[in-house]
């Protein structure tokens, strides 16, 4: 037999080859029609909820031990620079490539339990490829989600320990191309990016669903220095979790992660930093993620005793059971402003709740007057997250359910409905084209969404996250479903769910929520704005899509002249 760790040969046969996972197939599912069904799979290691909570503390805990490492390889004097420099500056980027040790090292020990003692031959790639990420944004297209560096990480990882039952074949990759490009010469990107530049200086930049104008008056509002306690989490004490990182077997990974490193972060360069007479504080942006030379200058306003803020961007924050990256990122400094909720199951930090304008903006606005609109969600093959989401096989039975919600809802209200498909990503299951060879009467959603959403007869939604809230904030009709055990909630956010299962607006199958949308299809606008509906709504939002209550400005610049 041959386990096949990265893309399935062209040749193999049910009968001949393993897969790792379903990544094996992904980008190639017309070659191998029915390989969810005929080809056999390792087994998901993290589908339990528990096991998947553990695992996410185990890779809070590697990027915790790992930076140090990483700064000393990066500057030799990096002990000139306090510690919290380093770990914000490699925070984003750390955790992601641990949580991608620590899940791929759980199915590297799930492959040896079931296919240990088998006879195999195994396609690994050599170690020394140099991938040379160009960004933050090129790790996640070639890294996170490419075919070559999840090949590549398997590889490194079961040769650290090897059954010796099973046979190496290495094999060539060619497939290393960078996908970020140079900064283009003409003026009109220069000056946007000058713009950007000046607009995340700002105490409070422009963030998602915000004006300029705010922006500057909410900055206007940090202009003084911060109250005498700070709530920031210290990482090294917050998130080291010593019986989680037991539970994991795991080589030497500082090779891994400088493999991982892209070029934005080894082009900076590390100065000391002069202290602050007295800390101030900023909001930063959601660019910090991707934005090597922002994070730093995030990274020294830390260093010189400053603190920051983040601010909820969109949906699952306060909701899914593990927030691994944001817990770890984002919660853990001086505050976290929340769309409503104050609690995130175990996760520590200083949330405060406020109003958002990308909410308040949509408040009632919905209208109707067009077709049903039915949005579905990235399906990754690879599971490169830890948060609390579908497991690459759990995608695979998520795809299927849209097939089977379809199906109930019958051909006659399919054509009078758009599937919004996620975009296209690398590594992910083929998504529109899958579902319109089954269903070739199905029109797809174009164009921005947000008008779509505003003028649809009905909104379905299989997963949660932003567009839910959207919604609610928008009081559009709206019907859910999704498989409970797949998308794990914290205990507040399940007794919300409950709720909206109590008066039929989730669902726990495609065929139910498929039922209701036929049973409410000729006059959605009047079930929604049923008493029992608009109570939950009411409590839905006030929990975790809030509305305005008066001046939200006020209300904006008050928090934050408290600060």
């Amino acid at each position: 037999m041959y386990l096949a760790l990265g893309a399935m040969p062209a040749h193999a046969r049910p009968d001949t080859h393993l897969a790792a996972g379903p990544w094996c197939f992904a980008g190639r599912e017309e070659q191998f029609p029915g390989w969810e069904h005929d080809f056999r799979l390792a087994p998901e290691p993290l589908a339990d909820a528990d096991a998947a909570t553990m695992a996410a503390r185990a890779a809070q805990t590697l990027c915790v031990r790992i930076i140090p490492q990483v700064a000393e390889s990066l500057d030799s004097h990096w002990t000139v620079l306090p510690l919290i420099y380093w770990q914000f500056l490699l925070a984003p980027w750390a955790i992601e490539v641990a949580s991608h040790i620590v899940e791929h090292a759980m199915r590297c020990q799930a492959m040896r339990d079931v296919w240990g003692n088998e006879s195999l031959t195994v396609s690994l790639m050599p170690a020394g490829i140099s991938f040379d990420f160009k960004d933050e944004h090129d790790f996640s297209l070639r890294g996170s989600l490419g075919l070559g560096y999840n090949h590549w990480l398997f590889s490194r990882l079961l040769e650290a320990s090897w059954p010796h039952k099973w046979q190496k074949e290495y094999i060539a990759f060619d497939g290393n191309k960078a996908q970020s490009t140079e900064p283009s010469a003409k003026i009109f990107p220069c000056i946007k990016g000058l713009v950007q530049k000046m607009l995340l200086s700002l105490p409070c930049p422009r963030l998602k669903g915000m004006t300029i104008f705010r922006a500057l008056k909410y900055s206007r509002a940090l202009l003084h220095s911060c109250r005498p306690a700070d709530h920031s989490l210290r990482l090294e004490e917050a998130f080291d979790y010593p019986d989680a990182i037991a539970q994991v077997n795991l080589p030497d990974t500082l090779p891994v992660f400088m493999a991982a490193l892209p070029q934005s972060i080894k082009n900076l360069c590390h100065k000391p930093v002069k202290a602050a007479r007295k800390p101030f504080l900023r909001i930063a942006s959601i660019m910090a993620y991707e934005d090597a030379p922002y994070r730093q200058i995030l990274a020294k306003w830390r260093a010189a005793g400053n603190r920051l803020a983040f601010v909820q961007h969109g949906g699952n924050y306060g909701q899914v059971k593990n927030a691994c990256a944001t817990a770890f990122v984002e919660y853990s400094q001086d505050a976290f402003f929340t769309w409503g909720w104050k609690t995130h199951g175990h996760a520590r930090g200083n949330f405060i709740p406020l109003p958002y304008p990308q909410l308040a903006a949509i408040e009632n606005r919905w209208q109707g007057g067009g077709p049903a609109l039915f949005i579905g969600t990235e399906m990754a093959a690879y599971g490169y997250r830890l948060d609390s989401r579908p497991t690459p096989l759990q995608f695979v039975a998520y795809r299927q359910a849209k097939a089977d919600f379809l199906a109930n809802l019958g051909g006659d209200l399919c054509a009078q409905t758009l599937y919004r498909p996620y975009f296209s990503l690398p590594g992910t299951l083929a998504d529109a084209p899958w579902l319109l060879k089954r269903f070739p009467g199905l029109k797809l959603c174009q164009g921005n969404l947000l008008p779509h959403m505003l003028a649809s007869r009905l909104l379905v939604l299989d997963h949660h996250g932003t567009t839910m809230l959207e919604a609610f904030a928008a009081n559009a009709p709206l019907v859910l479903y999704w498989n409970r055990s797949h998308w794990p909630l914290t205990k507040e956010a399940d007794e919300l769910l409950d709720l909206l299962w109590e008066c039929g607006i989730w669902h726990d199958s495609p065929a139910k929520a498929a039922q209701k949308t036929r049973e409410i299809w000729d006059d959605p606008a009047s079930w929604w704005h049923s008493s029992q509906i608009q109570s939950a709504r009411a409590v839905f939002c006030r929990r975790q899509a809030l509305l305005p209550n008066g001046d939200m400005d006020a209300t904006w610049r008050k928090t934050l002249e408290e600060m």
